[in-house]
């Protein structure tokens, strides 16, 4: 199986406008279901979008808190095979440098990272 960590970014070939790349997020987080609820891991400081209605969603609203205890990417991260541990760390490392805060502009290389940070979190090695 190929991964999206080994894959390569790819130049565009023509300018984005914003809207164009906020579309794009937009597209990215309704085919995988990811909410509006962001969860933030003060342990290890991973944070990302969680699933829409799903279990860590609820769970987070029952207790009021965006640190249930349980990392998601640090589980990803111990869950990705050997070979491919270097790539995920630094994928998450990018994602993490990126978009801590929302950024105010986007670019085509900010919204591939992070569609490529959701992919492999969500879809990859399930």
């Amino acid at each position: 199986m190929t991964s999206i960590l080994n894959s390569e970014y790819v130049e565009p070939t023509r300018p984005y406008s914003q809207k164009e790349l906020e579309q794009n997020r937009i597209q990215t987080y309704r085919s995988m279901r990811l909410g509006k609820t962001r969860a933030h891991h003060r342990r290890c400081d991973h944070f990302y979008l969680v699933k829409d209605n799903g279990r860590k969603e609820k769970e987070m609203k029952e207790n009021n808190s965006n640190d249930m205890g349980n990392c998601s990417v640090c589980w990803k991260v111990n869950k990705t095979p050997r070979n491919l541990k270097n790539a995920a760390s630094s994928l998450v490392s990018g994602y993490s440098n990126a978009f801590y805060d929302e950024p105010e502009f986007l670019d085509h290389g900010s919204v591939d990272l992070e569609t490529s940070f959701y992919k492999w979190l969500y879809e990859e090695f399930n």
